[in-house]
């Protein structure tokens, strides 16, 4: 499909990457703090790192400005912190509270507490559709997310959307912290989902426009792969969307040699992360189908970085991830068709699978409830071919003047403007269009009608390319 002007955007990437690539290892040392604001919750959160006999302690301390019951975490995707957390006080304990769904920390006499202390495990932990508490690297540094960290004194409200850190580490090691890199202590405001922030000796590579703390313990290809397809990536996508606005981006990609399967990735506001989580990276790093599968990974993770702001600026609430998982895969589809040709063939049978995919899981449940029937999944598979059918139609009716990415820019500039994020503003960007058949197959696929779903999703999956 013709997207775009072809020679106009490899020219264009061809500058840019020659900015991205140009690599030091020199440290920008930071002496000063983060910006403080004055946070609304009650209480400070205090990180500490510490070193004794080559093993590191990470150790959290809430400290209250009104003594409390309980404190309630905000993020809560499992029951972890209950076996991961070590209360410093025989007489504190983390607890699961079913009615809210949530954990909780408690004293078991009842007695209300100022401050409570707990001992971090700081090893990977796979959260279903949140962020790893902690990404370890190969060489002993570790990045932690400190969205894990928010708690409220009894109950949060809505509020309550700022939190006040400190953190505190070794001498030897330095921290990173929104692209700036601090010796001893660093104190920060942090708010919605938080941040990632690496502590350890690594020095971060940085660039007129990243920052990048890449594992060396990851095999060479992989580490080539993030030094030059990341930037080919944000090259192609800053030109296609918008350029990224502020701070450098972040990337930070980690690994752990160990006995097990799984990886992660993840964006939030300005950055990038992924974390390998396997014994065998070695040899898969050949491997032509491995190769795609994280070219794929990538793609993906670069294109959140280019939604507006965060996924909160793209969809309403959890029925509605189609809008920001769809998009990112068949953004990742068309990126990796653009920057790798031979990658055509994959990219095809991505669309193929996530089609049958989705139609299977569209018989089991809707998309409105998939994210409470364990089939998250579906966000993906399903929006995929539905950002897929958009981007056909919208290149048909304009005779390729305008594409998906032309719609996307729009969705940016109205949700920035006030217009609420959600499917309904997205769905006012296509009426001008006159596709009346496409909005009703979208309509369609995400209704609460099994059949009308599975429908709804075989039209467009059958629209023209």
């Amino acid at each position: 499909m013709n997207w775009f002007n072809i020679a106009t955007i490899k020219t264009a990437i061809s500058m840019t990457i020659a900015l991205l690539v140009c690599f030091s290892v020199e440290i920008a040392w930071a002496n000063s703090q983060a910006p403080k604001d004055t946070p609304s919750s009650n209480m400070l959160i205090h990180i500490e790192k510490s070193t004794a006999d080559t093993v590191e302690k990470w150790e959290v301390t809430y400290t209250l400005t009104t003594p409390a019951k309980t404190l309630a975490f905000v993020r809560n995707p499992d029951t972890s912190r209950t076996t991961r957390w070590l209360a410093q006080d025989s007489d504190i304990e983390i607890v699961f509270d079913d009615a809210k769904h949530q954990e909780v920390v408690r004293s078991k006499s009842g007695k209300s507490f100022s401050a409570v202390s707990f001992a971090l495990t700081p090893t990977y932990k796979h959260l279903g559709k949140d962020y790893a508490p902690f990404s370890p690297f190969s060489d002993g540094g570790n990045a932690f997310h400190s969205g894990r960290l928010f708690a409220c004194a009894n109950t949060c409200t809505e509020e309550d959307n700022k939190w006040q850190l400190t953190l505190n580490i070794p001498s030897d090691e330095h921290i990173v912290l929104n692209g700036k890199v601090t010796k001893n202590s660093v104190s920060w405001t942090d708010n919605n989902n938080g941040r990632v922030v690496y502590v350890g000796k690594q020095e971060p590579i940085i660039t007129n426009d990243v920052v990048a703390l890449i594992d060396p313990g990851l095999p060479e290809s992989i580490k080539v792969s993030l030094e030059e397809d990341i930037p080919n990536m944000m090259a192609f996508f800053s030109h296609s969307l918008n350029p990224l606005k502020g701070e450098k981006p972040m990337l930070l990609a980690s690994y752990a040699n160990i006995d097990d399967h799984s990886r992660q990735g993840g964006t939030l506001p300005n950055q990038i992360f992924m974390h390998w989580n396997r014994q065998d990276l070695n040899e898969q790093a050949d491997n032509s189908s491995f190769v795609n599968q994280t070219l794929w990974f990538f793609a993906h993770e670069v294109a959140h970085l280019y939604q507006p702001g965060n996924t909160e600026g793209v969809s309403e609430n959890k029925e509605q991830s189609w809008l920001h998982e769809g998009n990112a895969d068949y953004f990742a589809a068309i990126a990796m068709n653009f920057l790798y040709e031979d990658a055509n063939s994959y990219v095809e049978s991505r669309i193929t699978r996530a089609f049958e995919s989705c139609t299977e899981g569209l018989a089991q449940t809707t998309l409105a409830q998939a994210y409470k029937n364990g089939h998250f999944n579906l966000y993906y598979s399903c929006g995929m071919i539905m950002h897929r059918a958009i981007d056909s139609v919208v290149q048909q009716k304009t005779l390729g003047e305008e594409s998906l990415f032309t719609v996307w820019k729009r969705l940016q500039k109205a949700v920035n403007s006030g217009m609420p994020p959600g499917t309904a503003t997205f769905l006012t960007l296509l009426e001008p269009y006159n596709a009346p058949e496409l909005i009703k197959a979208i309509n369609n696929a995400t209704s609460d009608d099994a059949l009308k779903a599975i429908q709804g999703i075989e039209t467009l999956y059958q629209f023209p390319e």
